[in-house]
């Protein structure tokens, strides 16, 4: 009699898998043809062995065990559920739960026959049929605030449920889109998650009026084709030089450059070291308020002027009295110790688990924890050495013996040639993994906060602020040049708040 394997998919490390299902009895003898199957590999998670999922991978598993055992793949071929997906009316997402699938682990209404059990050609075309979403239509109005999601075709309904968790939502029928509070972090969160399920994500600003573009292009178009004089050229080399002198990124070097020459080439020819504080006034107000340009546009610009008068001289211009769009300052926002437990904890994965211990134990920022070698781990000496973080500043923050027990346990599994934490094909772990292993864990964790991978990094200043560590250690910690940035989490931090006696428990009243 033959063995009998199940083949199950599910999405493993960052992509689906083809995972084996058989009797451990059997484990000796079919163990040996799935060491032969393409991309296949052992799951500590599953407990399971697994290989590429693709056409070609199930062909050859089918011939590999022909003669050996029975294949199931029956539930590779189920309809995913999104074919048949309707969008939900208003009363509908108010008042009653979503329903979560999981197209993996779905069963099918009746029992296979042995005859549908028997792959075919057909079978194995319906196999990678698989439906392919639509895409998904982000519209962004930012002068009210509003995000607009619109589902422009086959969708899956666990979709919903993730946009459930971004808090309060309401669902427009006329147009069938989803309208909840915009914010550059839920657009960058919905973003990943949506590209993490392989769909295409269209983002739709919402522009300012015609005639105000028009307006805007046309001036610009005027002021670029003018000359600088040569007075405005050799002041845009000096800021070039001293640019490059002081290593600043290319990027940073093109912005700034590229605001110069609009800002030299408004005053038609005119030296700028002759140009005064009102004229500058009236330039921005000429230029950027009338023409509808952003307060952060603003900002750089002024930001560039002052950085080339600074270096250049200030000749008629009082840098003293230079004014900066006004721009609110909030909060970092952070968990409770109770949260970070239930957030570290949600994962089973150990890689997955260690980024985030990482994170939020040594302080780390996103784009660092990618960076980090295994070369920069010192277990002698219990540090971890992050190099050319934020201005490209080295630091050395301590590691915990819980942390490097965490690090034993993922290394022997895992086993990472050059970066600690490294991709599907080797080399760096990218940013937007973190991020989506992130937004995973905090749904796990039942959090339903609008916060992203650096809160952890806020939470870890905040608690060590709380546990009495002094600021000037924590500015040290998180590699911050001032303490002024690192005195924000004096706001936040219960440490003080909580010997504070509230006037209400001065009054008889009940």
């Amino acid at each position: 009699m033959k063995k009998k394997i199940t083949l199950k998919r599910l999405f493993h490390r960052d992509r689906w898998r083809l995972f084996f299902l058989f009797p451990t009895d059997h484990y000796e003898n079919l163990i040996s043809i799935i060491r032969t199957i393409n991309g296949n590999s052992y799951s500590k998670t599953h407990k399971c062995w697994y290989a590429d999922d693709n056409e070609e991978t199930l062909k050859h598993i089918l011939r590999a065990f022909r003669d050996v055992a029975d294949v199931d793949i029956s539930s590779l071929t189920h309809k995913h559920e999104s074919e048949e997906s309707k969008i939900p009316e208003e009363d509908e997402l108010t008042d009653q739960p979503l329903k979560v699938t999981d197209s993996a682990s779905h069963k099918p209404e009746k029992e296979d026959t042995e005859a549908e059990m028997i792959p075919t050609s057909k079978t194995i075309e319906k196999v990678f049929n698989r439906p392919r979403f639509c895409p998904v239509e982000f519209r962004i109005n930012e002068n009210d605030g509003r995000l607009a999601i619109r589902f422009t075709g086959i969708y899956d309904s666990e979709w919903i449920d993730e946009i459930r968790t971004f808090g309060k939502f309401y669902f427009d029928k006329t147009h069938k889109e989803f309208l909840l509070p915009w914010s550059v972090l839920t657009v960058d969160s919905l973003s990943d998650y949506f590209a993490s399920c392989g769909v295409e994500v269209r983002v739709i600003k919402t522009e300012v009026s015609d005639e105000k573009k028009q307006a805007r292009k046309e001036m610009g178009d005027e002021i670029r084709g003018r000359e600088l004089s040569d007075e405005a050229k050799a002041a845009l080399d000096l800021m070039r030089r001293h640019l490059d002198e002081m290593r600043y990124s290319d990027k940073t070097n093109e912005v700034y450059l590229s605001l110069l020459e609009v800002f030299f080439k408004y005053f038609n020819g005119k030296d700028p070291l002759d140009i005064t504080n009102k004229e500058v006034s009236h330039f921005v107000h000429d230029f950027i308020i009338n023409n509808g340009y952003s307060a952060s546009y603003q900002n750089q610009m002024i930001s560039a002027i002052k950085y080339y008068y600074s270096i250049a001289g200030t000749g008629k211009i009082n840098l003293q009295v230079f004014e900066r769009p006004r721009r609110s300052r909030a909060l970092p926002k952070v968990f409770s110790k109770e949260e970070v437990k239930r957030i570290l904890n949600a994962t089973r994965n150990n890689k997955h688990k260690l980024l985030l211990w990482m994170i939020y134990s040594c302080g780390l920022r996103r784009s660092e924890v990618t960076n980090v070698l295994l070369a920069d781990l010192d277990r002698d000496r219990g540090i971890l050495h992050i190099r050319e973080g934020k201005g490209r500043v080295d630091r050395i923050v301590p590691v915990s013996d819980k942390v490097w027990d965490k690090l034993d346990e993922y290394m022997d599994g895992f086993c990472p040639r050059k970066y600690l934490f490294e991709g599907q094909d080797g080399g760096r772990y990218s940013v937007e993994s973190v991020y989506r292993v992130f937004k995973q864990a905090l749904r796990k964790a039942g959090i339903k906060k609008d916060v992203g991978v650096h809160s952890l990094r806020h939470s870890y200043a905040t608690h060590l602020h709380e546990s009495g560590l002094d600021i000037r250690y924590i500015q040290e910690l998180l590699g911050h040049k001032s303490t002024r940035t690192t005195e924000i989490y004096t706001h936040v931090s219960r440490r003080n708040l909580v010997a504070i006696r509230s006037p209400i428990e001065d009054l008889d009243v009940k």
